[in-house]
């Protein structure tokens, strides 16, 4: 075989790999974006962790689970994340909401814009950070809310939304 030719089947296979990557976790697999660069997870709370590299700034797309009736309400969590967004004036910023079917499961989409001051308690905690976004999905499942979470600069999320998407919808039972 000629060394193009070998090159070329090469590249297709590691395009190949790399569209078939995927989070598995709880008996649940979904696809991860072929960009998306998987970290160890910070926390004992964190099933995945990915850095996504954007060109105005990394963003950080994490998988989160609390177990069984921990973690808080869906209605609660909004609440925590809408008041660590403001908008330019100062006011809190509106989250974007949405209910929906994947695969048989309830889901409760949020979108945020503005200042973030990401942190673990309600309320800003940590630094303010202007053009931010964050695409939120949790997923209710038998064995507790899964959260998946893509957050960072406006830029960088909008770039990866569709992988996000991607993923949110492909979320399903394994096997």
């Amino acid at each position: 075989m000629k060394p193009l030719a070998i090159f070329l089947l090469m590249l297709s296979c590691a395009g190949a790999l790399a569209q078939n990557a995927r989070f598995a976790a709880l008996g649940f697999v979904a696809p991860v974006p072929s960009q998306w660069e998987a970290q160890a997870p910070a926390s004992n709370f964190r099933l995945a962790q990915y850095r996504v590299p954007g060109t105005s700034g990394d963003a950080e797309s994490v998988v989160f689970y609390f177990g069984r009736g921990q973690g808080g309400s869906v209605a609660a969590n909004i609440q925590r994340w809408s008041s660590q967004f403001s908008t330019t004036d100062g006011r809190s910023a509106e989250p974007k909401t949405q209910v929906i079917k994947v695969n048989g499961l309830p889901v409760t989409t949020v979108e945020l814009n503005g200042t973030y001051a990401r942190g673990v308690g309600t309320g800003p905690q940590g630094e303010a950070r202007p053009n931010q976004t964050l695409l939120v999905a949790v997923i209710e499942t038998a064995d507790g809310n899964v959260t998946l979470q893509l957050h960072g600069p406006r830029a960088t999320v909008a770039a990866h939304r569709k992988g996000f998407d991607a993923m949110v919808r492909g979320f399903r039972k394994q096997g």
